[in-house]
C-alpha cells in the first residue's frame, strides 16, 4: 500500500468502511491474517500512518514477523524497532479479574496490542465525562489509570484474535480474564508502541 493512495483517501474525506478496506490492505499485503478489531479507529489510523509512515511500517513489518509465532515465543522484552519513536514488547501475562483491572490511557504513543488466548478488551472515550481518575496521568510512566461505567467490553475467543490499535483518545483495559476461561499457564502478548502524530 502506498502513501499516496492513504494521502488520497483522507484528502477526498473517505468513510470509515473505506479507510477500515485500505487498513486491511496494510496487514494483508504483509501476509498478516490475524484481523483489526472492528473498534479501530481506521480513519485515525491512516491518519497517523501518513504522518509517520516509516514508524508504521516498521511496526506492522514487526508484526508481520512475530504474529504468525505468538504462541511460540520464549524470549521477552523490549525491541527498538525505530529508536524511541517506535518498540515492541513481548511478554507473559496471566489475564486478571475485570474488578482487578482499570482502563489505561497514553498521550504520546500507540499501542497495537495483541494476545493470544481467550481475553476480554475494555475501550472508552479519553473524553468520557463519567471518568474516574485512579492515577492522574505520569509523564514519567506515560501512563494514567481510570475507572468508568460507559466502557464498552469485547470478548475475543482463543481461535480468533484480533489486532487492537488504541490512539491517546482509547483509553482501554487491556486483555482481562474472559469468563468462564481457566488459565492453565500464561498468555503472550505484543505490544508496538508507535509515537503520536499530534
Amino acid at each position: 500500500m502506498d502513501i499516496a493512495t492513504i494521502k488520497a483517501a483522507l484528502s477526498q474525506g473517505g468513510s470509515m468502511e473505506d479507510a477500515r478496506k485500505i487498513a486491511t490492505g496494510l496487514l494483508t499485503e504483509r501476509g498478516i491474517t490475524i484481523p483489526f478489531h472492528p473498534s479501530v479507529d481506521f480513519v485515525e489510523l491512516l491518519r497517523q500512518y501518513k504522518a509517520n509512515p516509516d514508524l508504521w511500517k516498521a511496526a506492522l513489518d514487526y508484526l508481520a514477523e512475530i504474529a504468525p509465532r505468538l504462541s511460540e515465543i520464549t524470549e521477552f522484552g523490549e525491541t527498538e524497532l525505530v529508536g524511541t519513536r517506535c518498540f515492541a514488547i513481548l511478554s507473559e501475562l496471566m489475564p486478571m479479574p475485570l474488578a482487578e483491572t482499570t482502563l489505561e490511557g497514553h498521550h504520546d504513543y500507540i499501542d497495537i496490542q495483541l494476545t493470544e488466548g481467550p481475553v476480554r478488551w475494555g475501550i472508552c472515550p479519553s473524553d468520557n465525562g463519567h471518568l474516574q481518575v485512579v492515577q492522574e496521568y505520569d509523564p514519567a510512566k506515560e501512563a494514567g489509570f481510570y475507572l468508568s461505567d460507559d466502557t464498552e467490553y469485547y470478548t475475543q475467543e482463543a481461535d480468533t484474535p484480533y489486532v487492537f490499535v488504541f490512539f491517546p483518545k482509547d483509553l482501554h483495559n487491556p486483555s482481562f480474564a474472559a469468563e468462564g476461561a481457566v488459565y492453565e499457564k500464561p498468555l503472550k502478548k505484543l505490544v508496538i508502541k508507535v509515537a503520536n502524530a499530534e
